[in-house]
């Protein structure tokens, strides 16, 4: 029958096969390891569909780099005809059912052959050691058994399945599913010679993915004692920002934007347990480490709940008190004004800032929650007082544009070529030397002032507005 199927066994194989089935016949009495009773009907659809497979992928399963895991292998099927058909290779034999194990390891046994054992086990996400491949002639679904079986399965693994003609629905649905973790490297149909029985052997080629997790061999970072943790802590201060030249940035948003557009300044991606992606946009070579919710939830100021980027914080230079266009000063000690603030600098065409001396860091997370990727974006100084800085200015034939509502009224003010625009403190205002050279935004009677943010942000509006007027006459 095996002749006549064309898979023929040499001798010593044929020897092994014989044992094996006169052992499995012996020890199926009450039909538990398989219920096919014929012998005709075990040839053909056990022996000879197994010996196809092994013929068929000969070339590919004796170049895995590791033993092939059968899932739900029963009482042998397909592993041990392939086995047996392939002796050079390794495999395990991988059963829940602790009876059909002791059936495996005496037919181990009886068989005679090295490399191949029994695992009494259910695989899932992981298993104890490294493998090359799978196969199955289980009955799961195809893309489910492709994702529980992805964390084991190394690149350039296979995942074999040997399934019935009609799966086209579950080939469609892992490719689009999980295409870019697998390939479809095989799909062949035939029938078993000398049967009406039509089979399906599909095989999946583990791939590279950039974005998965487990591959990128991320560090564990499970105690806050550890030194990495300790310093990413230390971010969520405006001095440890400047300690470390380093900030965290989170959200749905802003966390694939800086990826795609600015990758040179991330320099690690923290992410949560159990993410099996992570985001496309993550560069090939960015480091991550894993964290769990614990110790991930504290960094998270946004309450995301999904990966952190760490970025590189530029330390600003000294300010040397040149003017071009509209030079921003930020005297804001809220993180929150200060990012607000930034953003709309960015938006609006201010492309320079001076934070003075009190001013929150700009890098701070609340503060890059408000701006975004603003601060990254802008040319940024350091100032010392804002009087100070007003007087470098003066002092040195630059025009200095304060906001008060001492000053005049901001429609049709004519604003300068190149200025210095000054907001108010929080709390403490302008001084007195600067109200004599502000503009006022009108308000509503019984109201004195606006948030720092929002007056400064009307101001480079009405700027930008009359900048755009003048060159258009």
């Amino acid at each position: 029958m095996l002749a006549a199927s064309k898979v023929p066994l040499e001798p010593d194989a044929l020897q092994r096969l014989w044992a094996f089935h006169q052992l499995l016949h012996r020890r199926n009495t009450d039909g538990d390891l398989t219920r096919l009773r014929a012998f005709e009907t075990m040839v053909s659809l056990h022996y000879v569909d197994c010996l196809l497979v092994a013929r068929k992928l000969a070339p590919k399963l004796t170049a895995l780099a590791g033993p092939l895991l059968d899932i739900g292998t029963g009482a042998g099927f397909p592993g041990m005809p392939i086995k047996i058909a392939l002796p050079e290779l390794d495999v395990i034999l991988c059963e829940m059912r602790a009876r059909r194990v002791t059936f495996l390891e005496e037919a181990i046994a009886t068989v005679g052959l090295p490399g191949v054992r029994a695992w009494h086990q259910t695989v899932g996400e992981s298993f104890p050691e490294a493998i090359g491949g799978i196969i199955t002639r289980a009955f799961e679904k195809l893309p489910i058994t492709l994702h529980r079986v992805r964390r084991i399965v190394p690149v350039g693994g296979l995942a074999v399945f040997c399934k019935g003609p009609n799966c086209q629905e579950e080939i469609d649905e892992a490719v689009a599913q999980l295409g870019k973790g697998w390939q479809l490297e095989d799909d062949l149909q035939y029938r078993i010679p000398l049967t009406t029985h039509d089979r399906r052997l599909v095989v999946f080629r583990r791939l590279a993915d950039p974005t998965d997790v487990v591959q990128r061999r991320p560090r564990q970072v499970s105690s806050e004692s550890n030194e990495a943790w300790k310093r990413w802590s230390e971010l969520l201060t405006g001095k440890g920002i400047r300690k470390h030249g380093l900030a965290l940035l989170g959200g749905s948003k802003l966390v694939p934007e800086v990826l795609r557009t600015m990758p040179h300044v991330c320099v690690e991606l923290l992410v949560p347990e159990q993410l099996d992606a992570l985001p496309a946009e993550a560069p090939a070579d960015l480091p991550v480490s894993v964290l769990p919710k614990k110790l991930l939830a504290p960094l998270d100021v946004a309450g995301t709940g999904g990966p952190l980027v760490v970025v590189r914080a530029p330390k600003p230079q000294p300010w040397a008190g040149t003017l071009q266009g509209c030079v921003l000063a930020v005297p804001f000690q809220d993180p929150e004004n200060v990012g607000a603030v930034l953003r709309t600098a960015a938006a609006l065409g201010a492309d320079e800032v001076v934070l003075l001396q009190d001013a929150a860091s700009p890098f701070h997370p609340k503060a890059i929650r408000a701006g975004g990727l603003a601060a990254l974006h802008l040319t940024l100084w350091t100032g010392t007082t804002l009087g100070e800085v007003a007087a470098r200015v003066t002092a040195q034939g630059g025009q200095v544009v304060a906001l008060s509502a001492e000053g005049t009224p901001l429609p049709g003010y004519v604003f300068p070529s190149d200025f210095l625009l000054v907001p108010g403190q929080e709390g403490q205002g302008l001084p007195a030397e600067l109200r004599t050279q502000s503009v006022a935004i009108p308000m509503r009677e019984g109201h004195e002032s606006l948030n720092g943010a929002a007056a400064t942000a009307i101001a480079l509006y009405a700027w930008q507005a009359s900048a755009l007027q003048n060159s258009s006459e």
